[in-house]
């Protein structure tokens, strides 16, 4: 979500400047590790659990029974008594915009309960105030995560608010979906953005429908220019950031982690931050449609920025919207369409025959595909489109991915059945949004099956789940218990039907999350000759008989080196 390279060139500077050794920043592994007396949760292809495992540098040797490992124990270096804890493999985003959840470091948190405090407009300005005073200057101001539902007042921040903030620095409200951003009068300014501007495709410019003049808000399309210069921050800030995201992921057991629509800014800092030790997790990027289809045509070279930590995965589209912010684009009119028509359905980001021919030119080239879709209008459109990619350039295992998938219905899962799309659950949605989807959105019926999993296993589709961090936290048990209890933040259950087993939630952030990137043959199980991103969890979550979202991460371990460990109390 945020570019980095500027960071890498200060952190190397400060490397030369304090005398920083190459080794503090990549620490070996501890040589040969045996772990004993544990509940090792391989994931692999057979439900295999043991007690035992071995660790050899950066891999696994050895995966058993105590009696298995006892002929490692005398040349062990580390010997680690594991006293009954449950040991699983290092959790893997699926999706995100990484370091987005380091945001809070720099921007002001505008979050409403069940994330933030936030729950009126006077509430997010006071936070904005806090955050310029703390940062003054000229450059942008920023916040994250309001939600026009969830304020008291029931609306939109407008450029009037902001500019109670300030008049002499750009300030920007990015939307909890990211879908949108309301900006002040000077940012409105500097893009030359007016009453005459028109709506982008894909997007719109909100304009007050008594003067014309531009409320502020600015949606899909047309808010994404601006919320990239905003997030472009100095480099002492985006620094602040990644040490932050750095650390909320490992102290949440993530080994990879991912940035799912990447600028080539971007992609130049995290590969450069990667290189030098400041991102201790693997990275998994995924370049905009621009960058994938600059590459076909030889403008670009992508693989040049991947490393033995970094993968360059699939090219990403963006097919729709958000449910929550109204842009997502349904097959039926919205359940209360607020101020739209009666029968609104949202709209698409991209043009259908657009779509086709450039999924097609990326697929053909042999490069993975992902599409953002929320409603199941985009889902069709997004199936057709590959479906006739496939047509053209026949492949037996292209494993394209439809991100959120919220809205798939019955019939479009089995079209991923045969087609062999991979569905990335936004799961999470059912707790942060499921009482507005059921009430608002979508109505009791449609929002009963969003993030429909129990469906898709039913049917042996292979789908993985995520949380679009910094949309929500990353908070790996919440991840898992979502698609397991399937309970809103009023505590009611939305589509008990659409429940699956801790099992299957599990696989979903490990074993198919793995095997969704391509990287299989890597990570994703605990296995001989794979590497040793390991997670260390206080009970064991297949038997745990209390609230899954209690289990506590003890250990993060990456490449057999330690990144978080949980503090004695």
């Amino acid at each position: 979500m945020i570019g980095v390279w500027a960071v890498v060139a200060l952190v190397i500077l400060v490397v030369v400047g304090v005398g920083i050794a190459w080794l503090s920043l990549h620490p070996p592994p501890p040589g040969l590790q045996v772990w004993t007396n544990g509940h090792i949760l391989t994931m692999g292809s057979e439900a295999r659990q043991a007690t035992a495992l071995v660790i050899e540098d950066d891999r696994i040797v050895a995966v058993g029974s105590d009696e298995d490992v006892e002929q490692w124990l005398l040349d062990a270096d580390v010997v680690l008594d594991l006293e009954g804890r449950a040991v699983v493999p290092g959790f893997i985003e699926a999706h995100g915009h990484f370091p987005g959840a380091g945001l809070a470091a720099v921007a002001a948190d505008l979050n409403s309960p069940p994330i933030g405090t936030v729950v009126d407009i006077s509430e997010a300005l006071d936070a904005f105030r806090t955050v310029d005073a703390a940062q003054p200057g000229d450059d942008w101001l920023i916040g994250f995560g309001y939600d026009d539902t969830m304020i008291a007042e029931k609306r939109h921040l407008t450029r009037a608010d902001l500019d109670g903030v300030s008049t002499t620095r750009p300030v920007i409200a990015m939307h909890i979906s990211a879908h949108m951003a309301v900006v002040n009068s000077l940012a409105l300014e500097r893009f030359g953005i007016t009453a005459e501007t028109p709506d982008p495709p894909g997007g719109e410019i909100r304009k007050d429908r008594a003067t014309g003049e531009p409320t502020g808000l600015l949606l899909e399309t047309a808010s994404r220019p601006i919320m990239l210069e905003a997030l472009n921050m100095p480099p002492l800030k985006q620094l602040s950031v990644v040490r932050s995201a750095v650390d909320e992921y490992a102290r949440q057991g993530f080994t990879t982690v991912q940035n799912g629509l990447a600028t080539l800014e971007q992609i130049k800092g995290m590969s450069g931050a990667s290189k030098v030790g400041l991102i201790p997790q693997r990275l998994v990027v995924w370049p905009k449609e621009e960058l994938g289809l600059a590459a076909t045509e030889g403008e670009l070279a992508l693989g040049k920025f991947a490393s033995d930590r970094v993968h360059i995965g699939a090219i990403k589209f963006v097919g729709d919207g958000s449910i929550q912010g109204y842009t997502g684009f349904l097959t039926e009119p919205y359940h209360q369409p607020g101020e739209h028509p009666a029968d609104y359905r949202g709209y698409p980001n991209i043009d259908a025959e657009t779509l086709n021919a450039e999924v097609k030119t990326i697929h053909c080239e042999g490069q993975q595909v992902a599409v953002h879709g929320n409603g199941d209008a985009a889902i069709d459109q997004f199936l057709d489109a590959w479906e006739a990619a496939l047509e053209a350039c026949p492949a037996e295992d292209a494993r394209p991915i439809l991100v959120h998938a919220q809205m798939a219905r019955e019939d479009q899962l089995g079209r991923m059945k045969t087609l062999g799309v991979i569905p990335s659950f936004f799961s999470a949605h059912v707790y942060y949004w499921g009482d507005r989807h059921r009430d608002i959105f979508l109505g009791p019926e449609r929002a009963a099956r969003i993030s429909p999993a129990a469906s898709a296993a039913t049917r042996g589709l292979r789908f993985t789940t995520h949380l679009d961090t910094p949309i929500v936290p990353i908070d790996s048990m919440l991840q898992l218990w979502t698609p397991v209890a399937r309970e809103t933040s009023s505590g009611q259950v939305l589509g008990q039907q659409q429940r699956v087993s801790v099992e299957q939630a599990l696989r979903a952030m490990t074993s198919d999350a793995a095997w969704q990137l391509r990287l299989e043959d890597q990570i994703g199980s605990i296995e001989p000759g794979k590497l040793a991103d390991l997670v260390i969890l206080s009970d064991n979550p297949l038997d745990y008989a209390g609230d899954l979202r209690d289990i506590r991460i003890e250990r993060t371990v990456v490449g057999g080196v330690t990144i978080f460990e949980e503090p004695n109390e």
